[in-house]
């Protein structure tokens, strides 16, 4: 890639991370999970009945009112059984070590800003 503008190298490399992430083994687990997640019809079922709650629970909290005690145990009573789901704690842990690369990622580009900052040399783009 031929050109004057330094943005143009750091984009390719941008697009070079995101390939090579892509095919991370964190990267394929969390795809994995949602899949597995999404295709299981109850535990898909038990997750839009818990959201509609707690639309409900913050819809009585932004008008100011204490949720009634029964809603707020019948949210909790879904949070434990998501919570206790086989697919859905993948997932958690995948994303988890999902987002331990990222940090990972984020903290390497951080290093080599500051290796850029320090270096006198200037590189040909």
């Amino acid at each position: 890639m031929a050109t004057d503008d330094p943005r143009a190298g750091i984009m390719e490399k941008a697009e070079e991370l995101g390939r090579l992430i892509s095919q991370s083994a964190e990267y394929s687990y969390l795809n994995a999970a949602n899949r597995d997640l999404a295709d299981d019809r109850e535990a898909t079922e038990t997750l839009n009945e818990m959201r509609a709650l707690q639309e409900r629970l913050l819809g009585h909290i932004s008008r100011g009112e204490d949720p009634p005690a029964e809603l707020q145990q019948e949210y909790a009573d879904f949070q434990e059984k998501v919570q206790t789901s086989s697919r859905y704690q993948s997932l958690i842990s995948s994303q988890l070590n999902f987002d331990k690369l990222m940090d990972k990622v984020h903290h390497s580009i951080g290093e080599g800003i500051k290796k850029g900052q320090e270096s006198r040399i200037i590189m040909p783009s």
